[in-house]
């Protein structure tokens, strides 16, 4: 694939004579193709540059088409869990936190895990952004784009102040440096937030302001224009909706961008619904319903359907409104999109109650009464988060007041300390405020917490189920060396026994560790349980550099029941020589893959010697584990494969155990 996509390059790059000038010129080509918007051969011109830095060893070119890659994922196949594996693939080759590739990648995990919803790993490379542009000056064009990206995910988690706060910075540096396409989209986002805030005012003020800066810029002018003319449809102001609408379509037309063109016939739709010509609006909802296929724009064709409801319900035609809204509410649903499910909800429930479906409109709206319930409570929790923000924000500016200000110290002291009192008091009377609004919403909030709440709860059972399997065993050693009086393996065995209690301790603490953390702990496990059976078998560990490399991470001491299983009933009822036990874990793409294997007697011969010598004894140990390995994964099963070995004599040749986990 790669030979045939090189053979499309233009005469120039052909004419390129060695692998170091055809990857600058990839690299160059790649980066003009990004700026202009022409997303089409991103893809297959990083896979051919990966490919040639590969085979000559150039980490750097490895990493910076890591990123190109990552970048098609993200814009052009819109796969942002695809994205995420590349762009951290990218960090370890470029392990200076000041280097562009490393800086933009942050940024980009920090965007993607937003974009996928996972409000913690985002945050985590949000406040290492904050950290890395805190010291920078304000018209830094880093610090103004990075600023911008922040701005943006504190606006996606509907932290409104510390997104302001963010744009402000982006707007200042824009307006000293003289950067007008960096100032018109900084405006535009502040539109849209404010849009979110519902103040249309301000946010056609922001929009308009942006546009004069975005005439040159197509892409986001031509989203500025369409948001521009929804603001004016919900203010009723159906002139100036139309005329921004028509710059918008301009534009889209061409850029030949077919999402905007689908989004801008909506629009119309909606401006010919609020001036009553119901006619001209149904030809185009009509066309888009036809035209628009639900896997590649599903948002767009969801929206039709909801301006299609509303055009019946405005008709009085209340069946065909009801089928319209049935459809966009299952699209909203499969999408797991609450603005639109809320609103389809909503409309579904009036409707439901025109056609005299009482029960149905007592459904939907208990269902919408839930949601908006949830999402209260979750709104309780950004504003929260939003006074910590702004709180550690207003601490770091007087930090920097006072390094300024060195004259006059014990004055600046008085008014410090004064500032912070009424900061504490002011945090502590917030505080207060909104814990009494979550008491008492507590009760609306039970059922919907019920089942994450179970969920925690039978993953640290599971945990604190195997911790005391695992100390019982190795008391047990250490007990047999004592009484044996080997003092030199017992002292030994109890300093690993120590570390190695210390560590499940720290790991118990989270959910996930690093993977080098766990395989060390793994490893000091092996080592006491080799001094137990005083060497009797032999032990390897290959681990993949990308995953010690890389920030990877899984649940602590996953694996070690099955290590444990190996070497107690596999290589210790063995009186075979040459024994030995082989862990391997590999990175496969966006899987981790376990796999334990040993030479032992089997897992048929173990049964028996269980059955003679421990025949009332149960262990739970891998059916735990495996219940964690199905909650860690979110999946019911599939994840566990034990295989029987062989010899050539069909003789029990040990036993081999493969995992499969997921990404973290």
């Amino acid at each position: 694939m790669a030979q045939r996509a090189s053979q499309n390059l233009p005469p120039a790059y052909q004419a390129l004579s060695s692998d170091t000038a055809r990857m600058r010129w990839l690299m160059k080509a790649i980066n003009d193709s990004l700026d202009a918007d022409q997303l089409r051969p991103v893809y297959d011109w990083s896979r051919i540059g990966l490919a040639m830095a590969e085979s000559n060893g150039v980490d750097t070119m490895k990493g910076i088409f890591n990123f190109f890659i990552a970048k098609a994922f993200t814009y052009k196949f819109q796969r942002p869990d695809s994205a995420v594996i590349y762009y951290k693939k990218v960090l370890p080759y470029f392990p200076d936190k000041m280097r562009k590739y490393n800086v933009f990648s942050i940024r980009e995990l920090m965007d993607r895990y937003c974009e996928m919803g996972n409000k913690d790993s985002s945050f985590r490379y949000l406040d290492t952004l904050k950290a890395f542009i805190d010291t920078m000056p304000d018209t830094s064009p880093k610090k103004i784009s990075l600023s911008t990206n922040i701005a943006t995910v504190y606006q996606w988690l509907g932290m409104y102040k510390s997104a302001i706060r963010s744009y402000y910075v982006a707007i200042n540096g824009n307006r000293k440096n003289g950067n007008l396409k960096g100032l018109g989209m900084a405006l535009a986002n502040l539109g849209e937030l404010y849009n979110e805030s519902e103040d249309l005012p301000k946010a056609i003020a922001y929009s308009r302001e942006a546009l004069d800066y975005l005439a040159d810029v197509n892409m986001p002018f031509m989203n500025t224009a369409a948001n521009l003319a929804g603001y004016y449809t919900a203010a009723e102001k159906f002139d100036s909706a139309l005329f921004y609408l028509e710059q918008s379509e301009k534009v889209a037309m061409k850029l030949d961008d077919s999402a905007q063109i689908y989004t801008n016939r909506y629009l119309r739709a909606g401006i010919y619904t609020g001036q009553k010509k119901f006619d001209a609006a149904r030809v185009i909802l009509t066309e888009n319903v036809a035209r628009l296929h639900p896997e590649d724009n599903w948002f767009s064709l969801c929206q039709t359907y909801l301006s299609l409801g509303a055009l019946d319900t405005s008709l009085h035609a209340y069946k065909p409104a009801k089928e319209s809204l049935v459809r966009a509410l299952a699209m909203a649903r499969h999408n797991q999109h609450s603005g639109l499910i809320i609103l389809a909800l909503s409309n579904l429930s009036d409707v439901s109650a025109r056609l005299k479906d009482y029960k149905g409109a007592y459904e939907y709206q208990q269902e919408l009464l839930l949601r908006k319930d949830s999402l209260a409570n979750e709104k309780t929790k950004v504003s929260l988060a939003d006074m910590e923000v702004n709180y550690q924000t207003q601490q770091k500016e007087e930090q920097i007041r006072l390094l300024q200000q060195d004259n006059d110290i014990k004055n600046l002291q008085l008014q410090s300390n004064r500032r912070r009192l009424v900061i504490y008091f002011l945090i502590f009377a917030m505080v207060s405020i909104v814990l009494g609004i979550v008491f008492y919403q507590r009760n609306l909030r039970n059922k919907i917490k019920t089942e994450k709440i179970k969920s925690e709860l039978e993953t640290k059972v599971l945990r604190l189920q195997m911790n005391p399997h695992f100390v019982f065993n190795s008391l047990n050693s250490i007990e047999n060396f004592i009484m044996r009086n080997e003092k030199r393996p017992a002292i030994d065995y109890l300093n690993k026994f120590a570390r190695l209690i210390r560590m499940i301790l720290d790991s118990s603490q989270s959910e996930v560790v690093p993977i080098e953390k766990d395989m060390e702990a793994l490893q000091l496990y092996i080592d006491l349980e080799q001094l137990r059976f005083a060497h009797k078998f032999s032990y390897k560990a290959t681990i993949d550099p990308a995953l010690l490399r890389g920030d990877y991470r899984a649940p602590a001491l996953l694996i070690q029941p099955y290590v444990e299983n190996a070497i107690v009933h596999g290589l210790a009822n063995s009186d075979e020589d040459g024994l030995y036990l082989a862990v391997t874990a590999t990175l496969e793409d966006d899987k981790i893959k376990y796999v334990i294997q040993d030479n032992g007697v089997g897992r048929e011969k173990s049964k028996e010697y269980n059955l003679k010598n421990k025949p009332y004894h149960r262990s739970m140990g891998l059916a735990i584990t495996e219940d964690r390995i199905q909650l860690f994964n979110n999946e019911k099963e599939g994840a566990v494969m034990i295989t029987d070995l062989y010899h050539a004599d069909r003789s029990a040749g040990g036993t081999k155990v493969e995992i499969t986990l997921k990404v973290v």
